[in-house]
């Protein structure tokens, strides 16, 4: 049991895209105005990803915190990797 082509469903429920990703493909499976789920196909890799345009559509709150929650997360990533090291190791 394994993967027979680059994109499909795996035991024919988890949708799987292995194909080389394109900003074309990114764009088009996160920020599709033309489909009408919020939950989609990831355009690379196994499972579901936003569909952001739809998100912001049915819930503009919801989107807000999503983009806050990923700035920060990134903010305090970047943060620490360039923070001095503690005084008390012997690095």
């Amino acid at each position: 049991m394994g993967f027979k082509s680059k994109h499909g469903s795996f035991l024919g429920m988890i949708p799987y895209d292995f194909r080389k990703p394109t900003w074309a493909r990114l764009k088009r499976t996160m920020w599709n105005p033309a489909e009408e789920r919020t939950i989609v196909p990831r355009d690379y890799g196994i499972g579901w990803t936003l569909n952001l345009y739809r998100l912001r559509e049915k819930s503009p709150l919801l989107l807000w915190l999503l983009i806050a929650s990923v700035t920060t997360a990134a903010a305090r990533g970047i943060y620490r990797f360039f923070a001095a090291p503690d005084e008390d190791t012997d690095e």
